[in-house]
């Protein structure tokens, strides 16, 4: 394996660990509307798998096909996919379990807040600068 797809794969297990600390955490937080089955943390990597499959494929396709009502309220309606995507992961997870809409719409912010702040104390943006600058074939591949 060349150091760039090791670079990748780190990347991508390091996002689903803070992910996977961040819905475990916000759940535990918002422990009233929102509902994790044990095994938690069984459960929450499930979720953040779901979560991160769902926000590289199905995600981008929503923002695109809201663009007038997200422009006509100042990005503010990137809240309600953020929070219609974590229904749909309630939808499809059997032991996730979101009790509405406004507990899903916290749930979605919080995990977005506590993601950014990991982070950006971690050094995650530096591991993925390093793989697009690793795009020289490395001398053991020529």
């Amino acid at each position: 394996m060349n150091k760039r797809n090791l670079q990748i794969v780190k990347f991508y297990v390091l996002k689903l660990f803070i992910t996977t600390f961040a819905i475990v955490f916000s759940a535990w937080l918002l422990q009233k509307g929102i509902h994790i089955g044990d095994p938690k943390l069984l459960t929450g990597i499930i979720v953040a798998v779901v979560l991160l499959l769902i926000n590289m494929f199905l995600k981008p396709i929503f923002v695109v096909l809201t663009i007038p009502f997200t422009l006509f309220s100042f990005g503010l309606f990137l809240l309600v996919i953020n929070a219609c995507v974590i229904l749909l992961i309630d939808f499809l997870v059997d032991k996730f379990v979101v009790d509405s809409f406004w507990w899903a719409l916290g749930f979605s912010m919080l995990v977005s807040l506590t993601n950014s702040l990991i982070e950006g104390i971690s050094k995650l943006h530096t591991i993925q600068d390093d793989s697009q600058n690793l795009n020289s074939p490395d001398d053991d591949e020529i």
